[in-house]
């Protein structure tokens, strides 16, 4: 149990290390992203996928109708998904500055397909009716593009007005999200393309073949057929998106669960591209270590519960005998020194710098959140959870649903 306990520790210790060092020499990389106007203007479709979005649809469509990108060289799609509340009636009330259509209800997937056979423009996005974009993001997207190597652009994502705690702890969780996009993007091996803002070149989308189910994750699937392909994916965390997140405990599982569920199941689909020379930092380093991550969350759990559970035993045996309730002390000569709690302390000073690094690319500020401790001590309890769930519902195909 040591041996092993030791050994993930020293996997997540090298990979923090890892993409620390890499960000130093690749801060260059930053500074391209960070430009926000275009030598050139190529026309943009922007899709909106809605299934019962009465309640986000109005902001969203207003914050792309407030994007700062010529007009003639930006269109806005809406496809209603057989919505069954008041979400086409919202998206109407756009026209004709927002072009409408209406669809039996297939999934996101479907509804990105419909789109993409209703435009000709030379790139196409997604937005999630629960998002809303700054108003110089896509300039700083048809800034990457020109790089013609360049098949897909990823944006900076932070939470929406985060009011919960539940929400502000997952505030830090999408700083250090930002971090780690960036940092794949930069090593060439992301492998996904999130819903709110990733910008496609049509043509690549139409070369693959549109987008497919993917396990309800089409943005993963998508991404992996792209890295298959030999197509590179960037990221322009200049690019910002502000992104509703769950509320509650349950939603966050739910969601959770069908992220982790499909990331396997596509992993699967995907596996000879695992330890694979001929993908690079993907086949080798990324898609292996997301793989050994969510196992060793699982195994850091269960072993923290199962100590947690031998030591209140012999707490309550110990005073069964004595009589003597524990006096708990701060005297350094009561303090933990092993090598494993040492590795562990280092370990969470190493995601600290993560988070302040994900800060930094995304709003320029180096101090991390104030809900960072939360996030820290609590949070990462709860990750555990839908990694578990994830993992057997994965292992007896069991399927996900978006609802």
């Amino acid at each position: 149990m040591e041996l092993v306990t030791y050994t993930l520790l020293f996997v997540s210790l090298y990979f923090e290390v890892f993409l620390l060092v890499t960000f130093l020499e690749k801060i260059a990389y930053r500074k391209h992203s960070a430009a926000s106007t275009p030598q050139t203007y190529p026309s943009v479709a922007i899709v909106v996928p809605c299934f019962n979005e009465e309640r986000g649809l109005g902001a969203t469509l207003h914050s792309l109708l407030a994007l700062h990108y010529p007009a003639g060289k930006l269109e806005v799609i809406v496809v209603d998904d057989g919505s069954t509340d008041k979400t086409f009636a919202i998206a109407s009330e756009f026209a004709p500055q927002v072009r409408v259509f209406r669809k039996e209800n297939g999934g996101k997937h479907t509804a990105m397909n419909f789109a993409l056979a209703q435009t000709n423009a030379e790139l196409i996005g997604c937005l999630d009716a629960d998002s809303v974009v700054e108003p110089e993001a896509l300039l700083r997207t048809a800034r990457v593009f020109e790089q013609t190597e360049v098949s897909a652009v990823t944006p900076g994502i932070h939470v929406r007005a985060p009011h919960t705690l539940l929400q502000h702890m997952q505030n830090v969780e999408y700083r250090i999200s930002i971090f780690i996009r960036f940092m794949q993007a930069a090593l060439g091996s992301a492998f996904v393309t999130p819903g709110p803002f990733s910008v496609f070149r049509t043509s690549v989308v139409r070369e693959l073949g549109g987008w497919r189910e993917g396990h309800s994750t089409e943005d993963m699937e998508l991404a992996l057929r792209m890295q298959a392909g030999g197509h590179l994916i960037a990221n322009a965390p200049g690019a910002v998106v502000y992104t509703t997140t769950p509320r509650t405990f349950r939603a966050l599982l739910r969601q959770r669960v069908r992220w982790t569920y499909g990331f396997l199941r596509n992993a699967l689909d995907y596996r000879y591209m695992l330890a694979n020379r001929s993908y690079g930092n993907l086949g080798l380093i990324v898609l292996p270590l997301a793989l050994v991550s969510i196992f060793s969350g699982i195994y850091f759990f269960f072993s923290v519960v199962f100590q947690l559970t031998i030591s209140l035993i012999s707490t309550y045996t110990r005073v069964e005998q004595t009589g003597l309730l524990p006096h708990p002390s701060l005297e350094l000569y009561y303090v933990n020194t092993s090598a494993m709690w040492f590795l562990v302390w280092v370990a969470i000073l190493f995601v600290v710098v993560l988070i302040c690094a994900g800060s930094w690319i995304g709003s320029g500020s180096r101090k991390p959140p104030l809900s960072t401790p939360l996030f820290l001590f609590f949070y990462s309890f709860l990750v555990p959870i839908w990694l578990s769930v994830a993992v057997v519902r994965a292992f007896f195909n069991t399927g996900v649903r978006w609802r």
